[in-house]
């Protein structure tokens, strides 16, 4: 994505399912009561972006259509929403203008009547306009599906708006996402169903709209179709506790509903080629009536991104069946991935990754590896030994958003790998990096004390055998960095130093592993503080070398098993400490 012109930035905003005042019964959680003034405070810490507009995704207000206090509620959502002014453009939410039709709803489907009332509050209930050349696309996503004559004449609009254009520059925004975990799903709650997503996806690919906007599941996935960005964002007032099965922790507050860390609204720059989406955190903050925004604590600006590699030792890619349990889907199974690790990595401006070379290879990980390189994520893959031919031509096929392939030894002579490395037969375009799988059964003997440990990356103490090994089995200088490990309490300033010359020295590249687990793998490190504190030094430090590159190990936490550890993310996929100080740099 080029990032070269900034044309324009808008906001989003979507689900704040605002109430009227003195709330009412139309939900039986107490974080509902939370809704206005979560929204009153996203409204105004959006207006004082001064974005060229605002899109609100839907679910406007919680009451539904045929309850009395929607009217009330639609009102008490104008005047809240009062700070963006004139240039706020609404998308009709099913909680604005009615369920999609489908078996098992829980609530009322969207029928002329409540497009009606709808429009007597937030207008149209599907539109365009263009911006800067750009066309924006409304639809009312309730209609899918519907058979009905209103369905009929959005068809015939949207398809016609399309044509008399063909090639302009498109973003299209739907309460409902078409899909959220494959495009072949199966019908539930939080989709199209099969007929009408056909028909849109349809139409997405052959007139390459560049982006779709969604709400509804407030829940955060992205999905692609060709060039495609597809987004579900999250909302300000509530997080949909079913998909708190996505964690294997305990739930957030009230069962996952008020889940703090994923509360947010969001900017998006629209760039002469490309856009880019910024996920804005509320953390859950409200604002009471006649209550100011207070001003923001100025922080530096970090041009570029953070200049982190994380390993993402957590599953990051595999969709998980979520239990049939009403009210959403009493009838079927629903199936989601959790994409909270990819936003994580957009808000701390960190585009680099490290993961098994197997993650590419694998039909359902090698997919989401091709959508995140999609939206900027670079890859370095590992593998133990020397991969085969096969698994280095997929390397091939992929180098363009590869950093660099490890390739992992047992021992610190290359001994077990140096005939296969000899006998490579070249790296093409990709940078071959050297590591370890360094063991317990390296460490110095001490009477019977003994405790399993695998690590990745060479000790300092390798590398004269490494050096002396390269020279013996690596004549065609195919090797071009190796990666050391940093431990929790070894000198961190003075080990980046020493690194950096001996990569001098070899002319190696090296990527530094900073290990935020304790040596011993009963012993835990949760103390965010220590972790915050040495990757700040950690990056401070990088102004000052030439020839190393940073690794944190490990991304999300290990709060079980061996070696647990705290890392950038929770169990739960909200930022820790250290996430939120990087996040605030970028």
């Amino acid at each position: 994505m080029a990032q070269d012109e900034l044309l324009f930035t808008f906001a989003i905003i979507t689900d704040t399912h605002i109430r009227p005042p003195g709330s009412d019964q139309s939900s039986p959680f107490p974080v509902n009561d939370l809704a206005n003034g979560r929204a009153r405070y996203a409204a105004a810490a959006i207006a004082r972006h001064q974005p060229a507009f605002t899109i609100h995704l839907g679910d406007m207000v919680h009451p539904l259509p045929h309850l009395p206090t929607y009217g009330a509620a639609a009102e008490e959502a104008l005047r809240i929403f009062a700070p963006l002014g004139e240039n706020l453009h609404f998308v009709p939410g099913n909680h604005d203008i009615g369920d999609k039709p489908m078996a098992g709803s829980p609530a009322g489907p969207v029928s002329a009547e409540t497009e009606s009332l709808y429009g007597q509050f937030f207008g149209s209930s599907y539109y365009s306009f263009t911006h800067d050349d750009t066309r924006i696309i409304v639809i009312n996503s309730s209609l899918a599906g519907s058979g009905s004559p209103l369905e009929a004449a959005q068809k015939r609009w949207l398809e016609t708006e399309l044509a008399n254009e063909p090639g302009k520059r498109t973003l299209l925004f739907s309460h409902y996402p078409p899909f959220i975990d494959h495009p072949g799903e199966p019908l539930h709650y939080d989709n199209y169903e099969a007929a009408s997503r056909a028909w849109l996806l349809d139409l997405v690919r052959r007139h390459e709209i560049e982006a779709v906007f969604s709400g509804h599941v407030h829940q955060f996935f992205f999905n692609r179709i060709n060039a495609t960005q597809l987004y579900c964002l999250p909302p300000t007032s509530f997080i949909r506790q079913d998909y708190s099965e996505l964690y294997r922790v305990d739930p957030a507050p009230e069962f996952g509903r008020n889940d703090a860390g994923k509360f947010s609204y969001a900017l998006v720059d629209v760039y002469r080629d490309g856009h880019k989406l910024r996920i804005i955190p509320t953390d859950g903050e409200g604002l009471d009536e006649g209550e100011a925004l207070s001003a923001p604590d100025p922080v530096p600006a970090r041009p570029g991104g953070v200049p982190l590699t994380v390993h993402m030792r957590q599953a990051w890619a595999r969709s998980t069946d979520l239990p049939y349990n009403g009210p959403m889907e009493e009838f079927g199974r629903k199936r989601a991935r959790d994409d909270y690790c990819l936003l994580r990595l957009w808000q701390m401006g960190i585009s680099r990754v490290r993961v098994p070379l197997a993650d590419l290879l694998d039909p359902d990980y090698g997919q989401r590896v091709h959508e995140f390189a999609a939206s900027g994520i670079r890859f370095s893959f590992f593998t133990a030994g020397v991969p085969s031919a096969e698994q280095w031509q997929a390397c091939l096929d992929n180098a363009s958003f590869i950093d660099s392939v490890e390739f992992v030894s047992g021992t610190s002579d290359l001994s077990d790998i140096a005939d296969d490395l000899a006998a490579f037969e070249g790296p093409g375009a990709l940078p071959v990096h050297l590591g370890k799988f360094h063991s317990s059964a390296h460490e110095p003997a001490s009477g019977s004390k003994f405790a399993h440990s695998v690590s990745p990356g060479f000790k300092w103490d390798d590398r004269e055998n490494v050096a002396a090994a390269l020279k013996r089995c690596d004549p065609k200088g195919t090797v071009k960095g190796a990666a050391f490990q940093i431990n929790l309490d070894d000198d961190l300033a003075g080990s980046l130093a020493a690194l950096d010359a001996w990569g001098a020295a070899t002319g190696l590249h090296i990527a530094a592993i900073i290990k935020l687990a304790a040596r011993n793998p009963a012993i835990a490190n949760f103390d965010d503080e220590i972790i915050a504190a040495r990757l700040e030094q950690a990056l401070g430090a990088l102004g000052s070398l030439q020839n190393v590159s940073l690794q944190v190990d490990t991304y999300a936490d290990i709060d079980r098993g061996y070696h647990p550890r705290n890392g950038l993310i929770d169990r739960r996929s909200n930022l820790r400490l250290a996430g939120r100080r990087i996040a605030a740099f970028v």
